[in-house]
């Protein structure tokens, strides 16, 4: 888009600082945006299948993360974070409780927040140039990998906060598959403390959560005993965990993976206390694909296998079939 005589100047007075060779360390610097700044702004995301409008204030409160999400269209929906406490505002019968994990924790932290020195091995960082994003001059960059076992990102961060303005990610043909931008944005002092109180919507229901939810296993157990027998190049476990999910009386295993930019969790648990349907099946909202598989499990049982992640399907159901018990 040409932006006139009057943006060329100012992109050429900001020339020093916008220079290529930066956008490397400002990915690293987007994840201390997201967790350090304060702001205010309303965001469109989009799946591939709707579009969401919502509203996310961001606040450093007395060294403590504060953070309230908000749906603007649709049935009224709030998602409250102080600390490691959630709150979840919804009307009755609305199970879109996933917004916690998903919206609030997708576009913002994502693979995002994951340290970036292994990046350069399996993408291509490129300059997109400078545009322009709710009013803010912007610094595009592109996160192209170099295989088809990922998906790419074009991201266009604001110069002076390195706060993520927009996001699309994209194939491997360069079809967007999500797209995240705010449409307005207030940085810095401006933000109001207020604006992070919940608003008021009768007949709402709210729900406090300040755990992980589930109860961790046994220290005999603990030990997760599944591992991926494949993964694409660069990947590596993350962390993992055993506990016993609430209401189940089976523990349940997770591993999560990460290549320093994308990100995949797998949930393995025993056929007979799997409460999904007795076969493989595959579920896609825009970029982030859900397949349950089954392999040989210990006593010559079958394991059902979960494998949530925004990779491309089939490499998802290559490593969901790979799994084994050490």
């Amino acid at each position: 888009m040409c932006l006139g005589v009057v943006l060329r100047l100012v992109v050429g007075l900001l020339a020093p600082a916008l220079a290529w060779g930066a956008p490397p360390s400002w990915l690293a610097d987007m994840n201390r945006a997201f967790m350090d700044l304060n702001y205010d702004g309303v965001f469109s995301y989009f799946t591939g299948q709707d579009v969401a409008t919502l509203r996310i204030v961001h606040m450093v409160v007395d060294g403590e993360q504060r953070e309230r999400l908000v749906h603007l269209n649709g049935a009224p929906r709030e998602i409250i974070r102080r600390g490691n406490e959630v709150t979840r505002v919804l009307m009755p019968g609305d199970n879109l409780v996933e917004l916690s994990r998903g919206i609030a924790s997708g576009p913002f932290a994502r693979a995002f927040t994951s340290p970036f020195d292994r990046v350069s091995e399996h993408y291509v960082i490129s300059d997109l140039g400078v545009g322009r994003v709710a009013g803010r001059l912007a610094q595009g960059v592109a996160v192209m990998p170099n295989d088809s076992d990922r998906y790419g990102h074009r991201l266009w961060l604001d110069p002076e906060h390195r706060l993520l303005l927009r996001s699309e990610l994209v194939d491997r043909h360069g079809s967007r598959l999500e797209v995240f931008q705010f449409t307005q944005i207030e940085i810095g002092d401006g933000v109001d403390p207020s604006a992070l109180e919940p608003g008021r919507h009768e007949g709402a229901l709210a729900s406090v959560d300040a755990q992980s939810g589930g109860a961790e296993a046994d220290a005999d157990e603990a030990r997760v005993r599944w591992r991926a027998g494949w993964v694409p190049a660069g990947f590596s476990m993350a962390s993992s965990s055993v506990c016993y999910p609430q209401n189940r009386a089976e523990m349940v295993n997770t591993l999560m993976y990460t290549d320093g930019l994308a990100a995949f969790s797998i949930y393995v648990e025993d056929e007979r206390h799997a409460q999904a349907k007795a076969h493989a099946a595959a579920t896609r909202r825009g970029a982030t694909v859900a397949v349950t598989e089954f392999v040989p499990g210990p006593l010559g049982r079958r394991a059902q296998v979960t494998l949530v992640g925004e990779l491309p399907e089939p490499t998802v159901r290559r490593i969901a079939r790979s799994m084994y018990h050490d």
